[in-house]
């Protein structure tokens, strides 16, 4: 007797198939044929967002801090028009995502029926693959497809869409075993091997420079063993991006911190003084670059008189700019890279070097010194705290952010010692990303301490998102609230770039966050002064469950700060600066 199953189940089984334990979803009218396999099961852990976009970002936090997918389900229109943010920032940062979204009946299409949108024409320009699914006999190759998609190569986002018709219709077992593709792509070969790169020549490139600097992004994550061979091999000093932070211990001596418009000061000296920049994993960002026809002069001019350059490894093909001058090009993951050149790789002092670079870290540090008079707290005051009884109290923490200057100020005063530690939306820059991305790491690391740095402005944009962690029990995650009552970091843009014209980042009506923390069954505290920080902090760390801190903070700018259009090492370090800076700067964008 044939066994017949539908669409949802048929995805359902799938997602076991490839051991999903944990699914972020909301329901809908046409996604609930496949939200109804969850019902009464306790194979795969489910979680009810506020919001879709909450449930996206849940899911990129999650994939992010545990290299696995992560899992959305919504429904057909708003459902997945609210999802375009979140798909658009994982795919931006190379998070794999599947997201499932519903759909009106292939009958119905295109008669802009209830909750119809043109979803894979919204999705496919930025997706790794988006496919709207018209055929049951289809679904079984398609899935398969989408995890083998979404994690080979460099990771990104995959969409299918849903027609509730396919959802509902039925389908031989039989057939969709002998459909089964899952085999063949669970085994196939994800590391891309670049068989013509010259290692003995990259090597030699390398050995011969006076002045080498790693330049270490996303993408190195996965290598730190290789990288950390490397550098103990080489002793190259290296920077990263912010999304590498801590794939080198930033305690240790050859660690210049992040690079970039806010960036430690050493690190952008070392990428536009260095003769031979070995850049792993990343590509060239323009927050870290500055002005790209600025950008590592000397690198250039080296190549130009036969030694040194820019030499380039990542995994994506098409992110060998062509406006950044890279002179060598390497196609392979970080990890073969690595393991290659530490065969080759020989050890140079590089004294007088790393002697610059370390004075310049001495001479220029991130700036703390604001004056204040009665006792008030800055941002900075909170964060260097925090990172002190992080140390003392050695936990096993990871931190989002939303985005602004609390995202930046976070990066430059905690001290990042491992790799996936660090995790904040990057190339998008979405606001509102903390809270939500807090809970996905919080569901797929459980042992650890999952806390939240947000800011006013960026936490009111997902704040509902309290409810997730009360109605899930998810019980390792804080937050921290540094509301200064503005949208800081526009706010020093105007002041420094327009006149102080302070126009719509004004955030006074702000409420009590502590007092809302209450109401959604949190705990909570509040500070304004140094009197009662460090006690406030310990209190926070040594919380058993959830609570929300929230702390009153003088507005400060962010500084070091490279101003858009500005090359990288043409810094403003404080406000006086700004009438030094080149007059070619231009406007923020």
């Amino acid at each position: 007797m044939n066994k017949t199953i539908t669409g949802g189940q048929l995805i359902f089984n799938k997602l076991l198939q490839y051991k999903v334990q944990d699914a972020f979803l909301y329901s809908g009218g046409a996604i609930m044929p496949l939200i109804d396999k969850f019902y009464n099961q306790n194979k795969i852990n489910y979680y009810i967002h506020t919001h879709e976009q909450n449930l996206g970002h849940a899911a990129t936090g999650y994939a992010r801090s545990t290299g696995k997918v992560g899992i959305c389900i919504v429904t057909s229109g708003p459902g997945l028009t609210n999802m375009v943010t979140p798909m658009l920032d994982a795919q931006n940062d190379s998070t794999p995502l599947i997201i499932f979204s519903g759909q009106v009946p292939l009958s119905a299409i295109g008669t802009n029926a209830f909750q119809e949108a043109p979803s894979t024409n919204i999705t496919k320009p930025f997706t790794k693959m988006s496919k709207l699914c018209t055929s049951i006999n289809d679904l079984s190759y398609i899935v398969d497809h989408a995890f083998y998609i979404a994690r080979t190569g460099k990771p990104g986002v995959v969409h299918i869409d849903l027609p509730k018709c396919i959802l509902s219709s039925q389908i031989d077992i039989n057939t969709v075993n002998n459909q089964d593709k899952y085999h063949y792509f669970i085994n196939t070969k994800k590391n891309i091997i670049d068989s013509n790169i010259n290692y003995d020549k990259i090597s030699d490139l390398i050995n011969n420079s006076k002045k080498p600097v790693i330049y270490a992004g996303q993408g190195v994550n996965n290598s730190i063993n290789e990288l950390n061979t490397f550098i103990q091999k080489s002793n190259i000093p290296i920077t990263t991006t912010i999304h590498a932070m801590g794939s080198y211990d930033e305690q240790k001596p050859l660690s210049l911190k992040f690079v970039g418009m806010h960036g430690n000061y050493a690190a952008n000296k070392a990428i536009q003084e260095s003769d031979c920049i070995i850049a792993l994993g990343s590509r060239f960002d323009d927050r870290t670059t500055g002005n790209l026809y600025k950008y590592a002069p000397k690198a250039i001019e080296a190549y130009d008189k036969g030694s040194g350059g820019i030499i380039q490894c990542n995994i994506k093909t098409n992110e060998h700019p062509s406006s950044i001058p890279v002179h060598y090009s390497v196609n392979t993951d970080c990890k073969i890279f690595l393991t290659e050149l530490n065969k080759k790789i020989k050890y140079n002092d590089y004294t007088s070097w790393i002697t610059y670079l370390n004075n310049l870290k001495i001479k220029h540090p991130f700036q703390t010194n604001f004056n204040l008079p009665n006792n008030k707290i800055t941002s900075q005051d909170v964060l260097i705290e925090l990172n002190k009884q992080l140390k003392n109290k050695n936990i096993d923490y990871i931190i989002t952010t939303g985005v602004g200057n609390h995202q930046m100020f976070t990066a430059q005063f905690i001290e990042w010692k491992k790799p996936k530690t660090f995790i904040s939306s990057g190339s998008l820059g979405v606001m509102g990303f903390g809270l939500p991305a807090a809970i996905g790491c919080g569901i797929g690391n459980p042992s650890k301490q999952i806390i939240n740095i947000d800011g006013d402005g960026s936490f009111l944009m997902t704040m509902p998102d309290m409810k997730t962690l009360k109605q899930h029990n998810i019980n390792n995650v804080k937050i921290i609230i540094l509301n200064n009552n503005t949208l800081g970091m526009v706010d020093i843009w105007e002041n420094l770039f327009f006149d102080g014209r302070i126009t719509a980042t004004d955030n006074k009506h702000a409420p009590d966050f502590y007092k809302i923390a209450k109401n959604f069954g949190l705990k909570s505290s509040y500070c304004d002064s140094k009197y009662n920080l460090k006690k406030t902090i310990h209190k926070f760390l040594n919380c058993k469950t959830n609570i929300l801190a929230e702390f009153k903070v003088q507005h400060t700018p962010c500084f070091p700060l490279v101003a858009p259009g500005a090359a990288l090492d043409n810094v403003i370090m404080n406000k006086n600066d700004i009438e030094d800076i080149n007059t070619n700067v231009l406007p923020p964008s």
